[in-house]
């Protein structure tokens, strides 16, 4: 070929090529316009979670939606298929902008232990038993190897607003309220919709319901604690079951009983006569369509039913006369015990379920129970502060292994536990938290063994003096009956306010 032939091929070749590329620029730039997740495809908004994320081919215009997590918790099925979650304060591995990254950050599937002292070595994870073995003490960022939920079902996620949210049941979303320990600081519904805050021990929760458009929930991870300067340990344990149980007002006694009984709401001020009815919660009004939403069996469980009374009426022989808050503010309502329920709450009372932090409660339960148990709680109040407070003096060195910190341990924590015993009532996690692992010093066997003891039936039968030594099961006994005096009055009632399902945002 003569040169005249070659040089027009070869800019024939490059004009084509660059004809192409150009194509394929205005594609490229085209396919990005048409892309509504455009800039929700990174790690900046989907943390960890750009890596499970679906390659698309240059040739193909559209692009698949990004996929995220598919988050289900219910009392049946537990958070994801568990049912023992272990909750952080904060985060422990990469969010992005996209809220439910932040979620799954601080919901963890086995335990979290801060190497604060020999003999932990950061950066361990022991995966045998189940711990995972981090170092926090003075890190700003700490780079862990996180039990991760990547092997979670996934789902395509939905563009709302400058997100891409998944999508939770009403029956979800309820369940992390509780397993977080949430409490309402804001509602209200009008005109323009429903808004609701819930504060929670492991983040701010936020719900919009604009009329007319989806209803949209939010969480964000705390930005009032540090790492480097947190004293306690890292993660602590929730059992699903057992918060959403309380939250509906229910307590399950362990195997081999079958006691399941379920509690009346707050009433109006009057007197009224507590009756027990086996197999009663079906016919009861409230918290039962919660407990069925969750997957709760209704018909299994038993009820304590309040039946009003005229004011002139007769007393029941041997009746135990409660005061309990009422339904109006600055007045009380008068419950009547007889023998055979004073029986009854002495058993739940002892079948109150082990918890390191407080629960997100029915509020009729935690009136009832907190009435009955008042008189004997204070009568040992005073012991059992002083009990917490030595033990967590001689035992220092168990607590460390926890994952308290070290003159957290020896300057503060002893006096803590006691004056929150003291208190008699309060609403700080913390506090829960310091008390209940002082306590655990005393037991030696799992935690499970702890959802029932024998002393609250047995101060009916035979009471204890306040001045003899408390026994390992005492102290058990009455540091749930302090977990019920700190723990937070919840509307189970709240599922009214929300559609059956929500966007995450």
């Amino acid at each position: 070929m003569d040169p005249s032939g070659t040089a027009a091929a070869w800019l024939s070749f490059t004009v084509t090529a660059i004809g192409l590329g150009s194509l394929m620029s205005q594609a490229s730039a085209i396919r990005e316009q048409m892309d509504p997740f455009y800039n929700t495809r990174g790690a900046e908004h989907l943390g960890t979670w750009v890596s499970r994320q679906l390659s698309s081919p240059w040739y193909r215009i559209a692009r698949p939606s990004p996929v995220g997590p598919k988050i289900t918790a219910k009392l049946s099925d537990g958070f994801c298929g568990l049912n023992v979650i272990h909750i952080s304060r904060l985060p422990f591995e990469q969010t992005g902008k996209a809220n439910w990254t932040a979620l799954l950050a601080v919901l963890h599937k086995r335990q979290l232990l801060a190497a604060r002292t020999p003999p932990f070595e950061p950066a361990v994870v022991d995966k045998k038993e189940g711990v995972y073995v981090i170092e926090i003490e003075g890190a700003a960022n700490v780079p862990i190897e996180s039990p991760s939920w990547a092997s979670l079902q996934t789902r395509a996620l939905v563009r709302h607003g400058s997100t891409a949210c998944t999508v939770v049941s009403r029956a979800t979303l309820i369940t992390l309220l509780s397993l977080c320990n949430a409490r309402c600081t804001f509602r209200h519904s009008g005109a323009a919709g429903h808004r609701a805050a819930y504060a929670s021990y492991s983040g701010q929760w936020y719900i919009e319901w604009p009329i007319g458009a989806p209803a949209v929930v939010h969480f964000a991870a705390h930005d009032s604690h540090a790492l480097s300067s947190d004293v306690y340990p890292a993660s602590f344990e929730r059992r699903v079951d057992k918060c959403i149980q309380m939250t509906a007002g229910v307590i399950v006694a362990p195997q081999p009983s079958k006691l399941k009984c379920a509690f009346p709401g707050r009433k109006p001020p009057g007197r009224w006569l507590l009756e027990y009815q086996p197999k009663g919660f079906p016919g009861a009004h409230g918290s039962r369509h919660l407990y069925n939403m969750m997957g709760g069996k209704v018909y299994e469980v038993d009820f304590l039913f309040a039946r009003k009374l005229s004011d002139n009426g007769d007393l029941p022989p041997g009746a135990l006369q409660l005061t309990l808050p009422s339904k109006e503010t600055g007045r009380n309502a008068i419950f009547l015990i007889p023998s055979m329920e004073q029986q009854l709450l002495a058993h739940l009372m002892d079948c109150l379920p082990w918890s390191p932090l407080s629960w997100s409660i029915h509020r009729g339960l935690r009136d009832l129970l907190l009435a009955f148990s008042k008189a004997i709680m204070d009568q040992f109040r005073r012991s059992f502060a002083q009990k917490l407070r030595e033990i967590v003096e001689r035992r220092p060195e168990r607590l460390e292994a926890r994952g308290w910190e070290t003159n957290f341990i020896r300057e503060s924590m002893p006096d803590i536990a006691f004056s929150s015993v003291m208190a008699g009532a309060g609403d700080s996690g913390d506090a829960v938290r310091i008390v209940t692992d002082a306590a655990l010093l005393l037991w030696d066997g799992p935690t499970n063994e702890l959802d029932e003891t024998r002393f609250w039936r047995e101060q009916l039968d035979s009471p204890t003096k306040a001045d003899e030594p408390l026994t390992a099961e005492m102290v058990v006994a009455l540091t749930k009956c302090f977990v019920l005096e700190w723990s937070i009055e919840f509307d189970y009632q709240i599922y009214h306010d929300l559609p059956t399902e929500l966007l995450f945002g």
